[in-house]
């Protein structure tokens, strides 16, 4: 089972609007509204690809409820942690003229003490029959910016594969707990690491700074693929992994696509370069589609062919 943890869950309201300009007024020519939130985004695409996936988090109020019956609707399993105050609602203003999304983020409910202890509790309880623990996302009001950092800690002492994919403190706190990988994107990574990253030799060595800091693995996610430094048989590689890209429709829930696929591949027990391959077709395959975490699993196989992966030296060359 792979469990996906979304502490500040949404409902993600997309909003198809034609050159779009602020301070007008305009009327939408499309629009849909799905339970959202990182984790929730690659719960969908995980059940999309066929994978055991359970969702857990925060949910309160009207929108929490509103955020369970949509995922039970899409048959997506879940067990999240009920609390008092409200649940964020997030909306996106996409332009299919220009292909340019503005997003507004709220940032999300203020979570007492007791329900991030009862959250512990259900995700131990969990985890018991798990193999895989995703922590994704931003955190909401009143949740220490340690808490994947403490989470991955004990569900590495069970023996669990950690995957975290935030941003900020929570992301460097975190990596610092040593998980087994840890999937910023471009910016989130420069951040990390306190250093903007500009030819591929800083790529390299930016990607090796994160390891230093104490992630087993580490993938960078770039509009066209992804640099990562892997396990391959017990030896620190670089790979680059390149797709052409594509005219997004929608391009926001790329990378939770990305990170779905890449989990949906080492679940299954498939090698890391092919994890790789699966991510990058998966993450190119959902700038197609208005709705994060939506991919079509038959188009994702046409694309694998379309991915390149480029070995670069091993990590120990390097130095």
């Amino acid at each position: 089972m792979i469990i996906t943890v979304t502490l500040n869950a949404a409902i993600d309201k997309t909003l198809s609007v034609p050159s779009f300009r602020v301070g007008r007024r305009h009327r939408t020519v499309d629009q849909q509204t799905t339970a959202g939130g990182k984790g929730v985004n690659i719960a969908r695409t995980l059940k999309t690809l066929g994978q055991p996936v359970i969702a857990t988090g925060l949910a309160g109020g009207a929108t929490g409820t509103r955020i369970v019956e949509q995922l039970t609707g899409e048959s997506i399993l879940n067990d999240f942690v009920r609390i008092q105050d409200e649940s964020r609602t997030n909306t996106s203003v996409l332009d299919p003229a220009s292909g340019d999304q503005t997003e507004v983020n709220e940032r999300g409910p203020l979570v007492s003490e007791r329900e991030i202890e009862t959250f512990h509790d259900k995700l131990l309880y969990l985890a018991r029959g798990a193999a895989i623990v995703v922590f994704a996302g931003s955190l909401p009001r009143g949740v220490g910016a340690d808490i994947y950092a403490s989470l991955v800690r004990e569900l590495g002492r069970m023996g669990l594969t950690t995957i975290v994919d935030t941003d900020g403190e929570p992301l460097e706190l975190a990596v610092r707990a040593e998980p087994e990988v840890v999937t910023p994107n471009l910016t989130e990574a420069e951040e990390l690491v306190g250093h903007e990253w500009g030819d591929e030799a800083e790529q390299v060595t930016g990607v090796r700074e994160i390891i230093e800091m104490g992630a087993r693995e580490a993938i960078v996610t770039m509009p066209d693929g992804c640099l990562a430094q892997l396990l391959i048989e017990g030896v620190p590689t670089l790979q680059r992994a390149r797709i052409d890209q594509r005219e997004p429709v929608a391009p926001v829930g790329a990378g939770d696509a990305f990170l779905a696929g890449y989990v949906a591949a080492r679940y299954q027990g498939h090698a890391p370069v092919e994890c790789l391959r699966m991510g990058v077709a998966c993450g190119a395959e959902s700038t197609a589609r208005m709705g994060a975490g939506v991919v079509d699993p038959r188009e994702v196989q046409r694309l694998i062919a379309d991915v390149e992966i480029t070995s670069m030296e091993t990590a120990a060359e390097l130095n």
